[in-house]
């Protein structure tokens, strides 16, 4: 068995957990996606044993797939104009035949690529979070300034509004600006054009003690207090600075019982997802990130163990009867990463060019 990662190998987090396995005697492969360039070629055989090849790697029968960040392709520059179009066409569609193809073949896939582009609509994980029995708040997704109106008149108390998806802007100046939730009241909304610029998420809003980043790794459930002496509505620039304190918390029981139908309904059986707890202990459910970051969780409380956590999690043998915690002390901690002063030297790979920084 080996182990596939479909990210970069200079990923954030594939290159500790690289490391980390390999110092465990496991074999890694990483590709970070179709292009033109021969690392990240890929070959699909179908004749009487189904074949893959990712660069120059065969995919194996019970070899593990990790689908952390795999690339959108990128076809060969070289393409005369005219034909750039037909190439692009081409390459995206052999690029979700092998994602889609993966889940049909004896691979095991964190997660199925079908499943995570299915659960990173927000409208379904609402919808999804609130049938499997947890709390959600009322929320409206819109670009129709009427209905934004409404439900803000509808729900005259505390309101926050916050985008599908994190984006940072690289400004003229060299600074950062970087989407966050924030709060919204209906004599704040701009004029209605303004409205339509871009969709947004509007949210009646929970007023929180703290909030709680738990990581979901197949029936096991691991939740983290993030106490933020700020209590900003998005903690994730104050974690940034360093100023979230990470606390281990037991999940309650109703609650670990609605994720796992929540997960065993998506389909996923990885993800990292946010709740808002609020001064009744209530646990309300914000959203996942099936491939959320996570190992950030280490540096903050190294009592954690997420990075042995999830390496014990993707090696596990099938019908393993040894809890994550029994296997996780084959893997050396993220502390030893940063002590070992690992430095990877990658190849370049083909990337597409992009005028934005995307984050969690």
């Amino acid at each position: 068995m080996k182990v596939v990662i479909l990210a970069h190998e200079n990923d954030n987090h594939t290159t500790p957990l690289k490391w980390g396995l390999e110092q465990a005697g496991h074999q890694v492969v990483c590709w970070g996606g179709l292009a033109w360039n021969e690392k990240q070629r890929a070959s699909a055989s179908f004749d009487e044993s189904d074949r893959l090849w990712l660069g120059a790697h065969p995919v194996e029968r019970g070899d593990v797939i990790w689908v952390r960040r795999p690339q959108p392709a990128v076809h060969n520059p070289n393409v005369a104009e005219s034909d750039k179009k037909f190439a692009e066409g081409e390459y995206r569609w052999f690029s979700y035949s092998l994602m889609y193809l993966l889940e049909t073949l004896p691979f095991r896939c964190i997660n199925k690529y079908s499943a995570s582009r299915f659960i990173n609509n927000k409208s379904v994980q609402l919808v999804l979070a609130r049938q499997c029995g947890m709390n959600v708040p009322a929320t409206l997704m819109s670009n129709q300034p009427g209905a934004v109106r409404k439900f803000l008149e509808e729900y005259p108390g505390r309101t926050i509004c916050k985008p599908f998806f994190p984006h940072v802007w690289q400004k003229s100046d060299g600074g950062l600006a970087a989407t966050e939730t924030f709060e919204l009241t209906a004599d704040q909304l701009p004029g209605d054009e303004i409205l339509t610029w871009a969709p947004a998420i509007y949210q009646e809003m929970v007023v929180k003690e703290y909030d709680v980043r738990m990581v979901l790794m197949g029936s096991n459930v691991y939740s983290y207090a993030l106490h933020n002496p700020k209590k900003a509505l998005d903690w994730r620039q104050d974690a940034g600075q360093g100023l979230v304190e990470v606390e281990i918390i037991q999940t309650p029981a109703a609650v670990e019982k609605a994720v796992l139908e929540f997960a065993r309904r998506a389909g996923v059986c990885f993800g990292s997802l946010d709740f808002a707890i609020d001064n009744r202990g209530e646990w309300w459910f914000l959203e996942i990130n099936e491939q959320g970051q996570f190992l950030w969780l280490d540096d903050f409380n190294p009592k954690v163990n997420m990075m042995q956590k999830f390496l014990a999690f993707i090696t596990e043998p099938p019908n393993s009867k040894e809890t994550l915690e029994q296997r996780e002390h084959l893997f050396p901690s993220l502390a030893q990463y940063r002590e070992s002063g690992f430095s990877a030297t990658v190849e370049p790979e083909v990337n597409v060019g992009v005028n934005f920084i995307s984050t969690e």
